[in-house]
Parts: C-alpha cells; sequence; structure tokens
C-alpha cells in the first residue's frame, strides 16, 4: 500500500506512534546513551477521550551462565513482538523501535517499524552519530521511510 493512498485518519495514527517512538529512542539515547527495543501502542478513542500512547517493554533475560554477557536485543525484539501479538487487540496502531547498524555505511540507527489495523505499514530510519567528547551535541540524520510488511495486524483485521 502506497502511504499516499492511506487514510488520513491512518496516517495519523502510523504518525503518532512513528514519532513517539523515535522522540522516546533519542531522548534515551541522549540521556543513557543506549536504548533497548520497546514499542509504542495507540489505543483506540472512545469516543469521549482522545486515542492514548503506551510505551511496552520487556526486561532483558539474564544469561545465568555468563552475567557480562552482552543483551541479546533480538531476542528482545522478539519477546517484544510475542506481547504484541498477545495484546494487539488493544491498539489501532504500534510502532516498534529498535537501535541497529547500516552494515552498508558502518552507522548507528534507530529503526522504527510502525503498523495499523486498517492494514498499512511503514518503516523510518534514522542515522545518528554520538558526540565526539562526553556531554557533547548528539547528530541525528533526517529520518528517511522504508516500505515495511504487516507482520503484527492481518490485512482482514
Amino acid at each position: 500500500m502506497n502511504y499516499d493512498d492511506i487514510d488520513d485518519s491512518v496516517k495519523d495514527g502510523l504518525n503518532k506512534v512513528l514519532g513517539t517512538a523515535l522522540g522516546v529512542a533519542r531522548e534515551q539515547l541522549e540521556e543513557q546513551g543506549v536504548f533497548l527495543p520497546f514499542a509504542i501502542g495507540l489505543e483506540p478513542s472512545t469516543g469521549e477521550t482522545e486515542p492514548e500512547l503506551r510505551l511496552l517493554a520487556v526486561p532483558p533475560t539474564d544469561d545465568p551462565e555468563d552475567p557480562e554477557a552482552d543483551i541479546d536485543t533480538e531476542a528482545m525484539a522478539a519477546d517484544l513482538v510475542q506481547v504484541l501479538n498477545q495484546e494487539g487487540a488493544n491498539f489501532v496502531a504500534v510502532a516498534i523501535a529498535s537501535d541497529v547498524l547500516l552494515t552498508e555505511d558502518n552507522q548507528d540507527a534507530i529503526h522504527v517499524v510502525a503498523e495499523h489495523k486498517a492494514g498499512a505499514a511503514l518503516a523510518i530510519v534514522q542515522a545518528y552519530q554520538m558526540p565526539s567528547e562526553p556531554g557533547g551535541p548528539w547528530k541525528f540524520a533526517e529520518p528517511a521511510a522504508e516500505a515495511a510488511d504487516l507482520s503484527l495486524f492481518s490485512q482482514d483485521a
């Protein structure tokens, strides 16, 4: 589905979860220097209230045999998808954010994939650079849109 062909209310839902996820990821990077995979879910409006955004996260799994091991962010992202599959009926749109390495450019980036129940999906990639000295400014490139496939919401939802 072409983004230009998407209904305005669906675009609004996708933009809310995408923008919020990018903002949270950037904030975590600037404050902590890192972020773990998380999701933003947009709950439906009840008619009397505006739709609400919810942050969803899963704890990293500790390896009892190697407590110094790196956190497995791929496993965390898979756990997050599992949680969203269970709670998907509670949301009209969701976005999953993760920290990725753009291997072609050897560049760190925020990757956010958003889906809407109406059958639309979109991904955003925003490359970033850590400060060259402690306390220096983070550099964020312009976000770039990518095609994405539906995986949480089926086409007939």
